[in-house]
C-alpha cells in the first residue's frame, strides 16, 4: 500500500471530478485462459521482425528495438509487412481473447464517467461495456461527437490512439504520432480542457513515454499553479531525487507502490482506493453535499 491516498484525490474521484488514464501496464495485467499476457512493445516488434524472414530491413529493425526506438522500428515494420500488418495486429491483440484482470475490475469500480487510454486493445472497453449493460460508449480521437459526449451524462472511454477495430487509424508509428498532432488539434484541446477541470489519475503509464511527458510539460507551463495530477508508479521507477523535478515540470505527484512479483500488489492498492472513495461518497450523500 502507498503511505496514503491523498485526500484531495479521494474527494475528486468521489465527486466524479476525476479522469482515469489507463496505460499499457493495465492491459499487461490481462491474461488468456492459458495464462498468456498481451505482448510488450518489444515482444510485439520482435514477433513482427521474425515475419520478415531475414529480409532487409530486419537487422535495422532489430537495432532499433535494442535501442528502444520503438516508434521508428514499428514504422519500418508496418511498411515492409504491408498487407500482413493487420493480421499481425489481430493475432497479437485481438485473437487471443484476453480476459480482464482484478486490476481492470477494481479500476472500473471507481465508477468514473470518463476514462482515457492510449491502449488500442479492447480489454477494458469490453469489460466496462458488459458491466454497464452496454451503457458505456467508446470514442476514438477522430470521432466528431466527442464534445457532445463530454458535455452530457455519458459513461465514455476515449481512445487516444485509436482502436484495433480500425487498424488503419491507429496511432502506432512515428509518422502516425506526427500526423495526429498536426491533424487533430481539436482533440488535444479537449483533453487539455479536461486537465484544467478534472484531476487525472494515471495508472499503468510510464514517464519514459516521450509523448506523455511533452503533453504534461506543455500543460503545466501553459497553465501554472493548477492543482496536481497523480500517477501510480513502481517505487523504484523514478529516483527520489528526480521526484521534485517531476512535480515542478509536469505537475505530477507520484503515488509509489511495491512492484515485486509482477506488480501483484497493484490491484489491492486500487481496491484500497475504491474503499476510500466509497466511504467518502457515503459521507457526501448523508450531508447532501454533492
Amino acid at each position: 500500500m502507498p503511505d496514503h491516498w491523498p485526500d484531495e484525490l479521494v474527494e475528486d474521484i468521489a465527486r466524479r471530478r476525476a479522469v482515469l488514464y489507463l496505460g499499457a501496464g493495465v492491459s499487461a495485467a490481462a491474461t488468456t485462459d492459458t495464462g498468456q499476457h498481451p505482448p510488450t512493445w518489444g515482444d510485439f516488434l520482435e514477433k513482427g521482425r521474425r515475419r520478415l524472414k531475414g529480409r532487409v530491413p530486419s537487422a535495422t529493425i532489430k537495432s532499433l528495438i535494442d535501442g528502444r526506438d520503438f516508434l521508428t522500428a514499428c514504422e519500418l515494420l508496418k511498411d515492409n509487412l504491408d498487407e500482413s500488418w493487420p493480421e499481425l495486429l489481430k493475432e497479437s491483440f485481438l485473437a487471443p481473447r484476453y480476459r480482464p484482470s482484478d486490476l481492470h475490475r477494481n479500476l472500473h469500480a471507481l465508477d468514473l464517467s470518463l476514462v482515457l487510454t492510449p491502449n488500442f486493445d479492447k480489454i477494458y472497453d469490453t469489460y466496462a461495456g458488459n458491466e454497464t449493460n452496454g451503457e458505456t460508449v467508446v470514442k476514438s480521437y477522430d470521432d466528431q461527437d466527442i464534445p457532445y459526449v463530454m458535455r452530457r451524462k455519458y459513461r465514455a472511454i476515449l481512445k487516444v490512439h485509436g482502436t484495433i477495430d480500425q487498424h488503419s487509424k491507429m496511432i502506432f508509428t512515428r509518422s502516425d504520432y506526427a500526423a495526429q498532432r498536426a491533424s487533430h488539434q481539436g482533440f488535444f484541446e479537449l483533453v487539455g480542457a479536461l486537465f484544467l477541470t478534472h484531476t487525472f489519475l494515471f495508472v499503468g503509464t510510464s514517464l519514459s513515454d516521450p509523448d506523455l511527458r511533452l503533453f504534461l510539460e506543455s500543460q503545466n507551463y501553459v497553465h501554472p499553479n493548477s492543482p496536481p495530477h497523480y500517477m501510480v508508479c513502481p517505487r523504484d521507477e523514478v529516483h527520489k531525487h528526480v521526484e521534485a523535478s517531476v512535480r515542478r515540470n509536469m505537475n505530477l505527484k507520484l503515488i509509489r507502490y511495491d512492484s515485486r512479483d509482477g506488480h501483484v500488489l497493484l490491484p489491492d492498492l486500487v481496491s484500497d482506493l475504491v474503499d476510500r472513495v466509497s466511504a467518502k461518497r457515503r459521507l457526501l450523500a448523508l450531508a447532501e453535499n454533492w
